[in-house]
Formats: C-alpha cells, structure tokens, sequence
C-alpha cells in the first residue's frame, strides 16, 4: 500500500470513528448522580453509610421554610404548597403540621394504640385497672371540662392514646394557624420526602423546581437533595465556564505565537477528537457519561493540545509539519504513551466516577497523539511549517538555561521538602467528608437552622444492630431498651432514638394483643369498673367494639405507614443494608465516646467516613505506584538506557513531592482531588522531562510554549471559588511549574 492510499485510509478511519462516536454520544444518558464520586466501601458497615448517604431516606428529605408574609398567609401558602407537592408525584411524602399530613399517623396511633402503647398489659383491662383510669379521667375532668379528653374518653378511657404520644420526640415544630411555624413566627415549615435518591442531582433539581414554583413567598429550602443540586451545578458551571476561559487564553497565546489561524486550529483538532472518542469510549464502557466526567475531561485532556504545538515548534526553517513529526515522533511518542499510562490510577480505581475519567483521560490522549502523528500532517498538507526559525529573547534564554547551575539547590530544596512532608505526615492527608464539601458555607449554616427548628439535629454517633431479617433486627434492637435508658440515667448520652419505641417489634404486638380480654370479660370487668361512677350508661361501647377490632386487626407493620411522618421516621432508623437489615439507633449528647465504645458497639459516622477515605487513599497510592512502575517499563523500553530514563523520571519525582510540600506549607490537606492533579503533573512533567532531554536537542521555545499554556489551562481553574476545581487547579499549576524548573535544572544538554 502506498502512502498517499495509508493517508487516505487513515482519514477515513478518522472520519468514521468520528461519526460513530458522535452516534454512540448521541445515545448515551448523561447522569449527575453525585454518588459516582463517593470512595467504595470496604465494610459492611461503610457500605450501609455510603447506602445512607446516597438513596437512604434522609438523603431524600428536603427542609422546607416559607416567609415574607403575614401568618395567615404563610400558614394558607403551606397548606397550597403541600396539595401541589404531594399532587406532583415527585414526593413520597409532603408533611406540614396540618390535618391532612398527620390524619394518616393520628390514625394509625388510635387504631393500633394497643399494640403501640407499653403500657397495655393486662392489669389495664382488670375491673381495678379500668377502675383507676376511669377515676383519674374523673379528676381532669374536673379541672379542664373543656379538654380533649371528653372527646376522647369514651373511646380510650385507658388512655394508651397519651402514652403513645408521650414517647414521641420531644422536639416538634411550633404549631400556629394549624401548620408548624419556627419558633419566632416568622416562617411556615414543612418536610417532603423525594421518590428519587438524595445524590440524583438532576432529579434533585427537579423536585426543588417544583416546590419554587409553586411557592408566592420567599422560599427556603434545605437538605442532601440541595446540596447535591448546587454541588453538581457548581462545578458543572464552573468546569465548562474556567474551561472556556482558559481555551480562550491559550488560543490567544498561540494566535500571538503562530500568528496564522490555520496552524492554531490544526493545533485543537487532537484535542476534539480525543475528547469526542474518549467521552463515545465512556459511553460505550458505562452505559452513561457523568456530567462532572464531561467537564474534567476538557481540561483533563487539555494538555494534548502540546502534542502539536511540540512538533510546529520544533519544525526547522522550510521543514514540512510530516517531516517535523517523523524527526521528533519517538520522543512525542514517549511523552503519549507515560501519561496514557499515568490514567492507569484512575481506571483502575474502585471509584466509578474516577474511573469515568481514567477511560476518558487514557482513550483522549491516545487518540489525540494519533490524531497529531495522522491527521494532522495530512491536513496540514507538504507546505513548510514556518519559513524561520522562532526566537525567544535572549536574556530569557539565558535564564532558562542558567537554571542548570541551581541542581544543586535543587536537591536541597527536595530534602527541606521531604522533611516538611515527614514532620507533618500526621496532617498531610484530608479525611474529612465534610472538608471536602463544595456546598457553600451559607447552605450549610440554613441547613443547620432547618434542622434545629424542626426539631432534626446532626447526627454523629449510632448503635447499629444487624440481624438476616426487619423483624429479627427489631427485637434485637428492642432488647437494648433497658440498656440505653441506664446510659440515660447515668449521663453518659442525653438521649437515643429507637424504632421499636414506636412501632414494637411483631412478636412484642402479639404479645400485647394476646392479653387483650375477649369480649364478655371486657365487659364484665367495665360494669365493675363503673360501679359508682357518675358515667352515663353505654357511653364505652366504643371502647369495647375498638378493643376487640384491635384483636381483629392484628399487629401494625411498618409497611402499613407509608407516607406518614411516623414512617419517614421509621424508614430512616430501620434500613436494608446489603443482604440483611439494620435498625440504626441514634445517640444524642454523648459524653465520652471512648468509653461508651466499650460498652455498646458504637459507631462514630465521622470516624468511620474517616477510615473510609483513608481506605481509598492507599488504594489510589497502591495504583499511582503501579501506573509509575508501567511508565518506568515503558521509558525503559523506549529510551534503552537506564541513565536516560533516570534522567526523565527523577525530576518529575523531585516536582511532585516539592508540590506536595509547597501544598502543605500553603495550608492545603490533600485529598482524592490533589491525587487526580498529581497524576496530571505527572504525565505533563514527564512530557517536559523527555523534550528537554531529546538527543537531537529540542527547541526551547516549544518548552516555554507548551508550558505556558499549561499555566494558563490550570491557573485559570485555580482561581475557582469551588474547592474541587480550586484544589485541581492549584495542584497543577503548581506542579507544573516545578516540573519545569526541574526538568531545566537537570538537563544534561
């Protein structure tokens, strides 16, 4: 095959696999599931978190807050909003203090009130228990004849009604006008609780759109659904907006550089079609594309605009773009294949959104070094690259290649560095979800007000109890009742949240109704009761008919209250979790958790989220050594010289650890973001390394170039109010830099 049917062939190619990826992305579901970009978990028990935090029923409530107006108006607008909701099928469930939210409980507490109150033993239905509870009823009475209670009395004289209530929460939103209001009036307040998960950020926005725009007055809202919606908003904007403006910046710069618009747009075309193959690969790989994969991947692969910018720059006066290529092509090549390889951390990584990117990273750059060694010469035609040579000032020149005489303050630099990074290995690492948080502070600061106004605070220390079956966990976790009230008693937690406080479990029902007295028995004792009380006769036959519907009806299953608020309770505290159940018991004010620790099996969300990153740490340090090892191979294979890949790999490894250093003396802990960064520095600091150590000498102008604009694509992004993009770019720029520097003070040439 001749070459000119080899350059046609591979155009077509080219232009095919173009057409199938634009196919293949044109059918490829865009998510904005946050969750994709939570590390993997490693326990049954960080699995259950991370399940919690991603589609549990906590993560699905959204806090709602109604001001600027008047109470009346406040209280009709909460009434309206909560109809709209519920009647757009976007909510499970919509509570806002009034009737027709709390009919449902109200319901279910008086219809299952004997099973649910722990006080219906069998001494209540005794003639001398109902004689007490008639007597007691007697003397209220007396005192509040305008009470519930008259209302009430006939049906539960027993009073198993108050009981149930009495073990409620403590904390419930102020009611005026029917609904809850805060406490100073001002706002109306209700609890939804979404069908989608908390991180389906997309879904997330549309609930919340739907709540805005069914809402007069000033409207607040809060909860994991908000913060995913702004998270993913933010950095979704804010990648693509710094993406643009970085684009533009470089375009200029290269304008200024070339100054001929057709080898400025032949320099992007690698970048395209990287990015258009890469983002068809992840399609085709995941069956979806995240959108924050979308909008790193633009500046992930942003640095494969050198590619060409390395062979137009180091095209000698009269010498074709193909000729240039072919001449610096084993180095190029080189530089193509360490940062593919350089993606290997994030392919192989356990995190779904991270290995998003390592497919699109390693797909884009590949491509795009084909594209620049095939594509590009041919659309650049035989014609020479420039008619002279470029020329940079001299003085500038001078200061590059002075920069060898400084190896020596080089090394002792990277010592101070590695003594910086030893004394504060304690410190060196970001654990801490929280920290690593992009919702802003405001958000957080509204949520935490929310919370407390409706009576939901934070929750940092748990008890779970596991067990194969929802029933078998519930009386484990029923058992524990005598054990966390003589914590109470002792001080050592101000308080706990128990599920079968509410609901009992199944076999605590039926021990309940089994002691509930037929009906001739009920009777009988009623009449003995009421010898000699001033009851109008018949006045409890509702009693007695309700009693033995108890016995009819049977135990209350948790199933059985879906949409009510005691069931978005129950739903938060008893969870599937993996093949069995958890009933998660939260514990409030505690005093010492060391030593609760060692009476109780506590878990401490905050420890454990903890353990959870620094598990994915090692994996992802575990990885990067092994995708160095590959490089390692691969500059081994392709240089045959151990002092020449020594020469290439020594100051990216001196770079990396004075950006860590530097990082750390400017405050930054690091986090899974500035490890996604070091592997950038990496490959870009490998690119520098290799050019400046090319045997046939390479143009210092093209190092400076491409540096540049590296410069410009990161330093943009480090000016991102967002602290994953700020982290991103500020390791890069940084790193860069130092790779550079390194590369210039090591040159052997």
């Amino acid at each position: 095959m001749t070459g000119s049917n080899r350059s046609r062939l591979a155009l077509a190619l080219w232009i095919m696999l173009l057409a199938l990826s634009a196919w293949q992305l044109a059918r490829t579901r865009i998510i904005a599931d946050l969750g994709a970009f939570l590390p993997p978990s490693a326990t049954p028990t960080q699995e259950l978190l991370l399940e919690q935090m991603r589609s549990g029923v906590a993560s699905r409530i959204l806090l709602i807050a109604l001001r600027g107006a008047d109470e009346e108006r406040l209280a009709s607008e909460s009434r309206s909003l909560a109809d709209a909701l519920r009647a757009s099928g976007l909510f499970a469930s919509v509570q806002n203090g009034g009737e027709e939210g709390l009919r449902a409980d109200r319901d279910a507490f008086m219809n299952y009130r004997y099973v649910l109150s722990p006080a219906a033993g069998a001494e209540r239905f005794s003639a001398k228990g109902l004689r007490a509870s008639l007597e007691s009823a007697l003397g209220e009475l007396a005192t509040q004849p305008g009470s519930a209670l008259r209302a009430l009395l006939p049906r539960d004289p027993t009073g198993e009604l108050r009981r149930i209530v009495e073990r409620l929460p403590a904390r419930a939103p102020a009611k005026r006008s029917g609904v809850w209001f805060s406490a100073d009036g001002n706002r109306a307040l209700l609890v939804a609780e979404t069908i989608a998960g908390g991180f389906d950020a997309v879904a997330q926005e549309r609930a919340i759109d739907a709540i805005r725009k069914n809402s007069t007055p000033d409207v607040e809202i809060s909860g994991a659904g908000v913060f995913a919606a702004a998270s993913r908003e933010a950095i979704e904007r804010e990648a693509w907006l710094l993406s643009i403006v970085s684009g533009a910046l470089i375009l200029l710069l290269m304008l200024r550089v070339y100054r001929r618009p057709r080898i400025v747009a032949l320099c992007f075309v690698p970048v395209a079609s990287g990015l258009a193959l890469g983002a068809a690969a992840v399609g085709l790989a995941f069956g979806n594309i995240h959108a924050i994969t979308l909008g790193f991947g633009a500046t992930l692969i942003g640095e494969a605009v050198d590619y060409p910018s390395y062979a137009c720059l180091n095209a000698r006066p009269g010498e074709s773009l193909s000729d240039a290529l072919a001449r610096i092509w084993p180095t190029l090549r080189l530089a193509v294949l360490t940062t593919v390889l350089g993606g290997l951390t994030m392919l192989l990584s356990s995190f779904s959104g991270l290995a998003q990117l390592g497919v699109l990273t390693m797909t884009g750059v590949l491509v795009a070094g084909l594209v620049t060694r095939s594509i590009v010469p041919m659309l650049a035609g035989p014609q020479p690259v420039f008619d002279k040579a470029f020329t940079i000032p001299t003085r500038l020149e001078h200061t590059v290649v002075a920069l060898r005489r400084f190896a020596p303050l080089l090394w002792v630099l990277a010592a101070g560095a590695v003594v910086v990074l030893l004394l504060n290995r304690g410190s060196l690492w970001e654990d801490d979800l929280q920290a690593m948080n992009p919702v802003p502070e405001r958000l957080k600061a509204a949520d935490r007000e929310l919370r407390g106004e409706l009576g939901a605070p934070d929750v940092r220390h748990l008890l779970v109890v596991r067990a194969a079956g929802r029933e078998e966990a519930l009386e484990r976790a029923e058992a524990l009742e005598g054990k966390l009230d003589e914590l109470v008693r002792r001080g050592a937690v101000r308080g706990y949240d128990l599920a079968t406080r509410y609901v009992p479990s199944l076999a605590e029902q039926q021990k309940r109704l089994a002691v509930l007295p037929d009906p001739a028995t009920l009777r009988s004792n009623l009449q003995k009761a009421l010898d000699g009380l001033p009851y109008q006769r018949g006045v409890f036959e509702p009693f007695l008919r309700e009693v033995e519907e108890s016995r009819k009806r049977g135990p209350l299953r948790i199933p059985d209250l879906e949409g009510t608020v005691l069931g978005i309770k129950l739903q938060t505290l008893v969870v599937p979790a993996g093949g069995e159940w958890a009933v998660l018991i939260p514990l409030y004010g505690v005093a010492d958790a060391h030593a609760l620790a060692a009476e109780v099996p506590l878990l401490d969300l905050k420890a454990e989220s903890e353990r959870l990153l620094a598990g994915y740490r090692l994996e992802a340090l575990r990885l990067s050594a092994l995708g160095m090892a590959a490089i390692v191979l691969a500059l081994a294979f392709g240089l045959r010289n151990a002092r020449a890949v020594a020469q290439v790999v020594v100051p990216v490894a001196l770079a990396l650890v004075l950006t860590m250093a530097v990082l750390q003396l400017a405050g930054q802990r690091l986090t899974v973001f500035h490890l996604i960064a070091m592997l950038l520095v990496m490959g870009i600091g490998l690119n520098y390394a290799l050019f400046f150590d090319r045997p046939e000498g390479s143009t210092l102008f093209s190092l400076l170039v491409t540096c540049a604009t590296t410069l410009l694509a990161f330093g943009t992004l480090a000016f991102s109010s967002n602290p994953v993009l700020h982290a991103i770019g500020l390791t890069v720029t940084a790193g860069a830099l130092a790779a550079f520097l390194a590369s210039a003070c090591l040159a052997r040439r």
